[in-house]
């Protein structure tokens, strides 16, 4: 009887102790952030408030956080140590200006620059137990919104077995190796500790258990990338590029398949991603060679193709959507680059439609004839042009510029029934003045008293919202417009989806 009460004492006392050592642990994660606010952008000498805050959710639209802090060129930092179960988490940041996002000390979001609101994600995997987390923000003008917030990344079970190398060609002996829950990265700075930020690489090792049938595997890259399944390469773009998808279809015959993908980073925005999903039971068909090789892309630091180019690269497609981004980060303007594109493709003898989709300016050459010029400032329209081909190699050549605002660059072709004449020129997509259009491309967009960045902010519009088209700048880079509430002013047209192009608006002289 003694030795029973003395063995469930010990029970007792042992399982109380691992309580209190877990609750321990939880325990020192922080109830809320320690938020310090800054007058100035760069988060320098000492803070003018320093305050606890239970959520980092700010949208202080055009106002301040404090009557203390500016409205205008403040900074923040926001820091807590939170408990975190074993898993991959998806950080989402939103942000008007600038953000920079720490875990553990390590960068995962960075896009310090001026915006407007935009959101960033970031998928990171984290062991169980308690992580520091700290966020630095900056307002320079005109709205201000600042929020982070998490939740566990989709995605299947799959333990995947990362090696980490301090080159971008996998020599040598890892220095860091780790099991992580996916491939989905999207690192703002180095992807671990000991690793750098740039020129490193990654191979990941799993087994999938897949169904039979075929499916389509998707990786995602910047920079390059190889896919090995069932140990056959399936895909391989191992060079320098911005981010870019590519996939294969493969047939499996079901059960455990092995699954190699190995990765490099040269510098700038670092992506790796690998998605699948079955597309159909039946066997794939034989593979079928492209249509085309890779264009010749040459990048210049102007907006009219002069100098020397700063990057010469291969791209597997003109097809390129950057939004506000640069083509290549570091290295490349956001604003006021221009590009070349080359290449000769075999087509047989007809009648061809090539379709360019471009925000800003764009020209087509096709065997030396011009089919389409639009050389202009303007919002992304589809310019097309017709030509009869003889039949075989064919020189196709296009030309690109961006002003400012959101970038977006697209080629394809048709080959169409019928004969004769010669190309025919581009003409915008639409026709008549467009009456109202839609702000697309950014969770906010300022409405200013003037078609100028010095122009007095008198409210916003939000992401989806219809508005009333007044008329234009004699650039087609300030609108004109008026709110349901009939609140009138200017806004970027970079913004506005319209049905018809928003140069056939008058323009306001103001």
């Amino acid at each position: 009887m003694l030795r029973k009460r003395l063995f469930l004492l010990l029970s007792v006392w042992g399982t109380a102790v691992f309580l209190l050592m877990a609750n321990t642990q939880i325990a020192r994660a922080d109830d809320n952030w320690t938020a310090k606010y800054y007058n100035n952008q760069t988060l320098s000498g000492s803070p003018v408030l320093t305050r606890t805050e239970s959520n980092l959710d700010h949208d202080w639209g055009a106002g301040a956080p404090n009557d203390n802090i500016n409205i205008d060129s403040f900074s923040a930092e926001w820091t807590r140590n939170l408990y975190f179960s074993p898993g991959t988490y998806r950080f989402i940041a939103t942000m008007d200006d600038g953000m920079r996002v720490y875990v553990d000390n390590n960068p995962i979001i960075d896009v310090w620059y001026d915006s407007q609101a935009h959101t960033v994600t970031a998928d990171v995997y984290l062991n169980g137990g308690n992580h520091d987390i700290r966020v630095e923000y900056y307002e320079a003008g005109g709205q201000a919104v600042a929020q982070l917030n998490w939740v566990p990344a989709s995605g299947g079970t799959t333990l995947w077995q990362a090696q980490y190398f301090n080159n971008s060609s996998l020599s040598g002996t890892p220095v860091v190796t780790r099991n992580e829950g996916q491939i989905n990265y999207n690192w703002a700075g180095s992807p671990v500790g000991g690793v750098p930020a740039d020129g490193f690489s990654v191979r990941w090792r799993g087994n999938l258990s897949l169904e039979a049938g075929v499916h389509r595997f998707t990786a995602t890259a910047d920079d390059g990338v190889r896919l090995w399944v069932n140990n056959q390469l399936v895909i391989d773009q191992w060079r320098e590029q911005t981010a870019t998808s590519f996939t294969a279809d493969v047939s499996v015959g079901g059960g455990s398949v092995p699954v190699v993908m190995e990765y490099y980073e040269r510098g700038g925005t670092a992506v790796a991603a690998l998605n699948w999903s079955r597309i159909s039971t039946a066997p794939s068909p034989a593979p079928q060679p492209p249509t085309i090789s890779d264009w010749r892309g040459e990048y210049y630091n102007n907006d009219n193709l002069t100098g020397s180019p700063v990057v010469v690269r291969n791209d597997s497609a003109i097809d390129f959507v950057w939004g506000s981004s640069s083509p290549v980060p570091n290295r490349i303007n956001s604003d006021h680059f221009s590009v070349r594109w080359t290449q000769t493709v075999n087509l047989p003898a007809g009648r061809y439609v090539f379709t360019a989709n471009s925000d800003d300016g764009v020209r087509v050459w096709v065997n030396g004839q011009q089919v389409i010029n639009a050389w202009d400032i303007q919002n992304v329209q589809a310019f097309s042009g017709a030509i009869n081909l003889p039949g075989g190699p064919v020189e196709i050549r296009m030309e690109y510029f961006e002003y400012t605002g959101l970038a977006e660059a697209r080629l394809s072709w048709t080959r169409t029934d019928g004969s004769g004449g010669a190309a025919s020129p581009a003409q915008p997509t639409g026709s008549g003045v467009p009456g109202t259009a839609t702000m697309v491309g950014a969770a906010h967009l300022t409405v200013r008293s003037a078609p100028s960045l010095d122009g007095e902010a008198i409210g916003y519009l939000s992401n989806g919202q219809t508005v009333t088209l007044l008329g234009r700048d004699p650039f087609t880079i300030w609108i004109k417009v008026r709110e349901a509430d009939g609140t009138e002013g200017w806004s970027s047209g970079r913004y506005l989806r319209a049905e018809a192009p928003l140069n056939h608006l008058p323009i306001l002289n103001e």
